[in-house]
């Protein structure tokens, strides 16, 4: 089915590895599954509200935040698209950095359906008879602390690969020769 997400829903949860063991990294999951389920539940108990003005421009955010992370898509599969054109020599720098990009795809897809959700939940918000406004308050602030910290996961991405290709194009290095620097999977 064309429109079946679950694909990129694996590739982002598949990304949660360490870099360098590929093990599970069951920080990352409590991070991005705690904090928002403790961000639902904390607003849900104290029968937080979301005003429709707020939600009405958290929307919007989530909107424009969706449009955004399509295009960084967008970029990553221009990038796979030159590299079929002209491939890269084969190897260990050349399989890092696409498994970087597919991540970093993987990861910017996960943010925009995440966006799209978070936008669709204060719609909700902001149209709802005032029958639950404290659930579905509780449930659109739990998907935007959600999308908040895969946002931070894909600036940190773009940001690595593209210091990571930077030092080697000034240095003259390799990814080996600046991985033991840092870890930047």
């Amino acid at each position: 089915m064309k429109a079946n997400v679950l694909p990129i829903v694996r590739a982002h949860y598949g990304s949660l590895v360490d870099a360098q063991t590929h093990a599970i990294r069951l920080r990352d999951h409590a991070l991005f599954e705690g904090v928002p389920l403790v961000v639902f539940g904390a607003c849900w108990a104290t029968g937080v509200t979301v005003p429709t003005n707020a939600s009405v421009g958290l929307l919007t955010v989530a909107g424009l935040l969706s449009a955004f992370l399509f295009g960084v898509m967008l970029q990553v599969a221009e990038r796979a698209l030159d590299w079929a054109d002209d491939p890269p020599p084969a190897g260990r720098e050349t399989s890092r950095q696409a498994r970087l990009l597919r991540e970093l795809a993987a990861n910017a897809g996960y943010a925009s359906l995440v966006s799209i959700t978070t936008a669709i939940a204060f719609v909700l918000v902001s149209v709802s008879p005032h029958t639950e406004p404290a659930l579905l308050s509780a449930i659109a602030l739990g998907l935007a602390s959600h999308l908040v910290i895969v946002l931070f996961m894909v600036v940190t991405r773009v940001f690595s690969l593209t210091d990571e290709r930077l030092t080697i194009t000034r240095t003259g290095g390799s990814v080996s020769h600046i991985h033991g620097r840092r870890n930047t999977g």
